[in-house]
């Protein structure tokens, strides 16, 4: 039995390093927080990138989400298996094969709804020339850029007149807006919240702009983990929150207001150390925790709050710390700083119960783009 600050691995022994665990408890507490922050889960089109998970994601659809976001085919098809009634593929399709594959799942699914993104007329054109091929109609979100400058169009006359040319097309189907705003950042509440607001009452312009043609709007979906909260509660949108299912240390490093917890930690070992330099090695590479933070922001070690990352290798993990180190062969407990990019890294997680024995194994399903 390992135990630090309160998370329990019975039988380490059992699990190869390094591993990804879910700590099942964490996650239940997780979702029913994320929909008490949303006014309710029907009010929630969860990111499905952050787990890649049909168990994960049929806990959320037992939770009541509305849908899911997803960034592939396969995390859509996957999301549309798990019981997904609403599924919206928020990354443009540019590629003739992928539009083929996008009309074959909404025919494969016609209890659910299938929607695409479109910020450009070849968006739009590739989806009319596939869907025209099947002799069937699909539904297609505009993508609005609200600063992050990624993908979509601005709330204007470009987005309304690409809008204009979605409604006119005989095989499309106008399914209303999508708005993701991951360029904002703040730490303080009240930015945060004022932030996500001054999106929302542009998007709402828009809207109006559009229903003022007579052109459906009937859904928008916006935000992300930060902001999530403000456009579900608003009742004019749904909110897109991903991390929050598992949270990761740099979130909880920059809302520490918000009381969500680590519900998965990556188990690693020291394989080597270096007292004089005050140093332990680990199998926590760039293979087994995501390496798009700063190096010393892509771990923290539950029970060594001291420990740094100092340097990442793609097998090795070596961590600065004062004080006594820990023996070569003992095994720790990691925060992935970033969890949505680790989560493609492993091919499953160790479901860990309240008393730390394993209870399941979740095969994450969508981690294959194909």
């Amino acid at each position: 039995m390992i135990e630090y600050a309160g998370y329990k691995v019975g039988e380490p022994e059992s699990i190869e390093t390094p591993a990804m665990l879910i700590f099942e408890e964490n996650v239940d507490h997780n979702l029913r927080l994320q929909s008490e922050l949303a006014g309710g889960a029907q009010n929630l089109m969860v990111h499905f990138k952050t787990h890649k998970c049909a168990a994960i994601a049929r806990r959320q659809v037992e939770a009541g989400v509305a849908g899911f976001k997803c960034a592939t085919l396969k995390e859509a098809e996957v999301a549309l298996e798990a019981g997904g009634k609403e599924v919206l593929l928020a990354y443009p399709l540019v590629q003739a094969r992928k539009a083929e594959r996008f009309c074959a799942l909404a025919a494969a699914h016609p209890q659910s709804q299938l929607s695409a993104i479109a910020s450009q007329p070849m968006h739009l054109e590739l989806l009319e020339k596939a869907a025209t091929a099947k002799n069937q109609k699909v539904k297609v979100m505009l993508d609005l850029d609200v600063g992050m400058h990624r993908t979509g169009l601005a709330p204007g006359d470009e987005a309304l007149a690409l809008y204009r040319q979605l409604a006119a097309m005989p095989h499309l189907e106008p399914a209303g807006l999508h708005a993701y705003d991951g360029q904002d950042h703040q730490t303080d509440l009240a930015a945060r919240e004022g932030q996500a607001n001054e999106h929302l009452e542009a998007i709402r312009a828009f809207k109006g702009r559009l229903q003022a043609e007579g052109l459906p709007v009937p859904r928008v979906v916006a935000g992300g983990s930060f902001s999530f909260q403000y456009y579900a509660r608003s009742g004019e949108a749904l909110g897109s929150p991903g991390t929050c299912v598992y949270w990761d240390a740099g979130y909880a490093r920059m809302m520490p207001e918000l009381p969500f917890r680590w519900a998965v930690l990556v188990l690693c070992q020291v394989v080597d150390r270096h007292p004089n330099l005050g140093t332990i090695t680990t199998d926590l590479g760039s293979k087994a925790i995501a390496a798009d933070p700063p190096v010393p922001q892509r771990a923290e070690l539950v029970g060594l709050p001291g420990a740094v990352l100092q340097m990442q290798n793609e097998e090795h993990g070596v961590f600065h710390l004062e004080g006594e180190l820990p023996a070569v062969g003992t095994y720790l407990l990691a925060v992935p700083g970033h969890v949505c990019p680790t989560s493609i890294l492993y091919p499953g997680s160790y479901v860990i119960d309240g008393a730390g024995e394993v209870g399941d194994y979740y095969p994450h399903q969508a981690r294959d783009r194909q």
